[in-house]
Formats: C-alpha cells, structure tokens, sequence
C-alpha cells in the first residue's frame, strides 16, 4: 500500500471512528442506554428469585412447587413475588431512568420531570373491566411495554422543557425552600405532558404503549433469527477490526436485549416455552466468551507461544478474559487492525453463534431465561443463565474448544513469524 492510500485508509478509519463516536454519545441515545442500564440490577435480583423458586433441581422443584406457608400459599407463589415486581414492571422503572437522564442533559429537575414522565406513561397505558371494575394491565408495565415506555419518556421531557422554556410555570416569591418551588415549578410542565398523553391514548385512541413496540417488534424479530445473529457478529468484529468501538450498535441493541430477557424470564416463571433464544446472554456466554471474537481462546493458546512478546501478552490477558475482558489481548497481540489474525477474529464467533443457535432452537440445549452479571466466568455464567443446565456447561466448552481450532493455525503462522523476529533481533543485538 503506499502511502497516499495508506493515509487516505486512516482517513476513512478516523471517520468512521468519529462518527461512531458521535452515534454513542447522541443524548436520546444515552438516554435510552441509562434507562436500559439502570434496570439491570432489577433483572438481575428478579432472576435471583426466579432461581430460587425454579432450583436447578428436579427434586428441589418439587419441593417448592408442594411446600405450603402457614397461611396456605404455595412457597413458589411467594418466592416469584419479586420476580414479579422487578421484571414484572420493568418498563416503569426504564422509564424513569431514561426521562431521568436526558433532563440532566438538558438541565431540567432530574426528580420532577421524570416522575412526570412515568405518570404520563401510566395515563397511556390500557385499562380494562375485571369484575366490574376498572384494573390496569401489569402486562403493559413490563417487557411488553418496554419500547412504549422509552418513547413516552423521551417525549415527556421535550414537552416538559418546551414548557418549561416558553415560562408558563409558577414560580414562588422568594424566601420558599427550594425543593417546594421546583415542585411548584413542575405544575403547569407536567400537566402538559399528562394532558397530551391522555388526548392521544384516550381521546384519538393512539396506544402509545404497544404502537412503538410493534414499530420495533420487526426488529427482535430478526435480531432472534440465526441470520441477525450471525449479522450482529460480522458487525461486532468488523468494528473492532477497523479499530472502532461498537459501543453505538450495542447501545441501541440493550432495550431490544432488555425485552428478550424479561420476556423470556416472565415465560420461565409461568412455566411456558421461552420465546427468545438470542438475547444478550446468548452472545456472552456462548459465543463471544473471553469477549468480542471469542478471545478467551486466544488467551489460552498464546500462554504456550513461542514467542516472548505474545506469551506475555497471553499471561497477562488470562486471568482478564476468563471474566469476558479482553482489552489486553486486542491491543496487545494486537487483533485490532491486524489483517493477519482478521479472519479467526471474524469466523470463530460465526461458528460458535451457529451451534449455540442450532443447539438451543433444537431444544437440545434451554435457551437464556437469568440474567446474570457479565463478568462471571463462562461455565458458571452458562449453567446460571439458563437455570442450572449442564448441557448449557457442555456446550460452551464446546464452542470454546471450536473457537481454539480456528485460531490456532493463525496464531501458530503469527506466532512463528514474531518468534522469528525476535530472534533475528536478539541476533544482531550481540556483540
């Protein structure tokens, strides 16, 4: 390559960088990946709970389906109580936290206006006639509301701070204690957005609760096919190789991924087929383990490398990668914009998203239904996330020996050529 095209190649590289930059840190983005975020612990104890009430155990299982309380009720039926109350409402609680963080981008009460926000999202959601009476449909609050939940609290904010900016508040003389003025000061804001949710839902009839989740429903669709699946890989490898962060594409993912989740947990819990098999869960702990590329192979088969540079570098990326961070070994080895170890860097995880894919759609294998924290080594991560499966355990073993055969002939050639190297280098360095 020369060097005029070399530098027009970083060009584009700097590009694209930037642009993923820009896409990462777009505020509604942010907003959306905040709420997403900070619902997360409340999966991850609602999947506790779930845990306890189905025991990776038959005998275990039958023991809290039959044991009874003092005052009648089943133990499973107590025990799922805050499963259901966690994932069961989700979408309240994104809710809150995505109207939450874009009002600190745009300086706006960040208790107020969200409160408003999950007021106007329950004043969409549909009501129904139980027994003569008018009940809300805890169905709405959870994963099935999700998206309808982000898109009224993005858009509760923009009409809060519109509000807001135009000065149609009350605002308190001066000496009232502060807390009390911006509680005043949310009024006239907050009515406008409670007001144009209840025309829109109520009066038109929008439903502005399950209308957005259908717009996104294509989407999950295709993100739960193998072809999304092994899309989302050449996606994900692709970027890190042009040495770009996929931050962006796995920003906008996590709702999607949020959804699948507690859709499939709310299916476990009610003891009915899981609907989804490529969640978040799916990629951690069976194809993308070590991290992108599935590099806890790398790390594995560079401990034994010739040369010094990259058995170092295997050493000190091990013990990273066991708990899925492989920073070290992107940039050290390097596999970023390295076009010698580009293809087991694109291929393995193909491979690997197959046979979990084909494993779990076959039934061989459950299908993710906890959520669990990211960092846990590959074994337990697989034998929690799908409720205590061995079979989980043994096909992420197998995914990760097929994922040390393809990289091993490329990182035996890199490996040789830097061992080489090396010593040609050591060579001239005698006296």
């Amino acid at each position: 390559m020369t060097s005029d095209a070399a530098a027009e190649e970083g060009t584009r590289r700097a590009r694209l960088a930037a642009f993923a930059d820009r896409l990462a840190r777009e505020p509604h983005l942010v907003a959306v990946r905040d709420g997403v975020v900070a619902a997360l612990p409340l999966v991850l104890i609602g999947s506790f709970f779930l845990l306890l009430a189905q025991p990776p155990s038959a005998r275990l299982q039958a023991w809290v389906a039959e044991t009874k309380l003092a005052d009648g009720r089943s133990l499973l039926s107590v025990l799922l109580v805050p499963q259901r109350m966690l994932t069961g409402l989700i979408a309240v609680y994104v809710c809150f936290g995505a109207a939450r963080s874009l009002a600190r981008h745009h300086r706006l009460d960040e208790l107020g206006v969200p409160i408003m926000a999950v007021a106007s999202f329950f004043t969409a959601a549909s009501w129904t006639t139980l027994g003569g009476e008018k009940v809300l449909l805890m169905k709405r609050l959870g994963a099935e509301g999700l998206f309808g939940a982000l898109a009224i609290a993005l858009a509760s904010v923009h009409v809060q701070r519109l509000v807001s900016g135009s000065g149609l508040t009350i605002k308190l003389p001066g000496g009232a204690p502060d807390v009390i003025v911006r509680s005043f000061a949310s009024i006239v804001p907050g009515f406008a957005s409670v007001a144009l949710t209840w025309l829109l839902a109520h009066v038109v009839g929008l439903d502005l609760v399950h209308g957005p989740s259908a717009l996104v429903e294509p989407l999950i669709h295709a993100t739960n096919h193998l072809g999304g699946v092994l899309a989302l890989c050449v996606v994900d490898s692709g970027m890190w190789l042009l040495g770009v962060h996929p931050l962006a594409v796995m920003s906008a993912l996590k709702p999607v991924w949020l959804q699948m989740i507690a859709e499939n947990q709310e299916a476990a819990a009610a003891l009915r087929p899981l609907p989804h098999t490529a969640t978040r869960e799916f990629f951690l702990w069976f194809v993308w383990q070590g991290g992108s590329g599935g590099t806890l192979a790398v790390a594995l088969l560079l401990v034994r490398a010739r040369s010094g540079m990259l058995k170092a570098v295997g050493k000190l990326g091990l013990v990273p990668a066991v708990f899925n961070i492989n920073e070290p070994l992107l940039f050290g080895a390097p596999i970023v914009m390295n076009p010698r170890l580009a293809v087991p860097f694109l291929v393995a995880p193909l491979l690997t998203a197959t046979t979990a894919y084909l494993a779990m759609t076959s039934g061989l294998v459950p299908a993710p239904r906890l959520d669990v924290i990211w960092t846990l080594p590959a074994p337990l991560g697989a034998y929690l996330t799908t409720g205590g499966s061995w079979r989980a355990v043994a096909l992420q073993s197998a995914n990760l020996g097929l994922a040390m055969l393809v990289w091993w002939p490329f990182l035996r050639a890199y490996d040789r050529a830097l061992a080489q190297r090396e010593a040609a280098e050591a060579a001239a360095l005698k006296p």
